[in-house]
């Protein structure tokens, strides 16, 4: 084994426990104690007794860096214990040397413990085998090889029982750490879908009934020959649309107070049927919008019918900002509904200023469904398609009344 660096030799003494100190000098104590006594095996080579504390400071030594040089411990204890069988063992070395092994064992290498452990079982069969060749009775046999095995193998066993147990407890412990991180992640995740929802939702409706209110207010700045009834039915529309606006932003301002989770349910209100009552509110503001309904009305999935009726709103937004004139369809196929808001483009439009964002928002909410938006100039008019899967044919939906429903240009002309 390969010498560490010097440094590296330091911050393994620097590092060491104080308890594993506290332990190896009480055990040096005690078996000193032991040793004064005489308590000690007298066969093999013949030392001074002053010798025999070499071996019991050895593996005491190694008890002390058992966690931050276990490699070390056990190099230790090996030549204490060699040592021992030389001159006499004592139960002093025996019993500290068996903690070296576990030491190792617990603390060491995967490496190293898998080479220590095939070692272990065959010294305590050779253990057997020399008595076995020694004595050739079957009882000293097995009374020797069950000691070798209670001071070598079983150290070893009950340190990998120990390891595998930590082991799995980090393992636990690190799977549990992760479940928080995701959970975490998920609740983030979560909290930005419900901000990525609220803010389509405050943009989609502030920005439709300010871009009103910002239009007829401009229209009154700018003309200033219209009569009392006319700035009369303008205000009022004004005041209508700043009404209704405030409303709306109060009922999405509840959602994020309540404690309830489902804010995406409760924002699934507005459906196709009352794009008649928003083609009205654009024609008070005096936009020309045509309306028409294709193929036979069905109920379908609540968020199909919030995104088609925002997609419908953004576009008349949009129109109120840069157009005019504006025709609006609905058709009802078999598996999707279908958007088009055409418009013709004004020119020298965009006086109420835009961020984008509600084209990016539009967009957003018809790919979330698995549908496809497009958008752009087709000659000298705008055109915005959203074509909204339903997931096939629906239960037939009541009939709109014929109240809210509006006739073409021609008809109206």
């Amino acid at each position: 084994m390969p010498s560490p660096p010097r440094s590296s030799i330091a911050d393994r003494f620097t590092g060491v426990h104080r308890p594993s100190v506290i332990a190896a000098v009480l055990l040096f104590a005690v078996g000193s104690v032991l040793l004064a006594l005489g308590s000690y095996e007298r066969f093999g080579i013949a030392v001074p007794q002053a010798v025999r504390f070499i071996p019991l400071a050895l593996v005491c030594t190694g008890v002390v860096l058992r966690r931050t040089w276990p490699g070390m411990t056990l190099a230790l204890g090996l030549v204490g214990f060699g040592a021992e069988a030389a001159i006499g063992f004592s139960l002093a070395v025996v019993f500290v040397f068996t903690d070296n092994l576990y030491a190792y064992a617990r603390y060491g290498s995967r490496r190293g413990l898998k080479i220590m452990l095939p070692v272990a079982v065959t010294a305590v069969l050779a253990t057997g085998v020399y008595v076995a060749a020694v004595d050739g009775r079957l009882a000293p046999v097995i009374s020797i090889m069950a000691i070798a095995a209670l001071v070598i193998a079983s150290p070893i066993f009950t340190a990998i029982i120990v390891r595998q147990a930590h082991e799995r407890a980090e393992l636990e412990a690190e799977r549990a750490e992760q479940t928080d991180r995701l959970a975490d992640v998920r609740r983030r995740e979560a909290v930005l879908r419900e901000r990525t929802l609220m803010a389509r939702e405050l943009h989609d409706t502030v920005a439709n009934y300010l871009s009103a209110i910002a239009l007829q207010s401009t229209a009154l700045q700018a003309r200033k020959d219209l009569d009392a009834e006319t700035v009369r039915t303008s205000v009022a529309a004004i005041r209508s649309s700043s009404v209704e606006g405030l409303a709306e932003l109060r009922r999405i301002i509840g959602l994020l107070r309540a404690a309830d989770n489902g804010i995406g349910e409760e924002l699934a209100s507005f459906r196709l049927d009352q794009v008649p009552e928003l083609v009205e509110r654009m024609r008070k503001v005096g936009l020309d919008v045509d309306f028409t309904v294709e193929g036979p009305e069905r109920a379908l999935p609540g968020e199909v019918e919030l995104t088609a009726y925002r997609v419908v709103q953004e576009a008349l937004t949009n129109v109120l900002k840069y157009g005019s004139d504006a025709s609006v369809a609905i058709r009802y196929e078999d598996a999707q509904v279908t958007v088009e808001v055409e418009n013709a483009v004004r020119p020298g439009g965009g006086e109420v200023p835009g961020g984008g964002a509600g084209l990016v928002g539009m967009t957003e909410r018809v790919r979330i469904l698995g549908g496809e938006v497009r958008a752009g100039p087709e000659g000298r008019r705008w055109r915005v398609r959203a074509e909204i899967p339903t997931g096939g044919l629906d239960g037939p939906a009541p009939q709109v009344p014929q109240a809210n429903r509006f006739p073409k240009w021609s008809e109206r002309r």
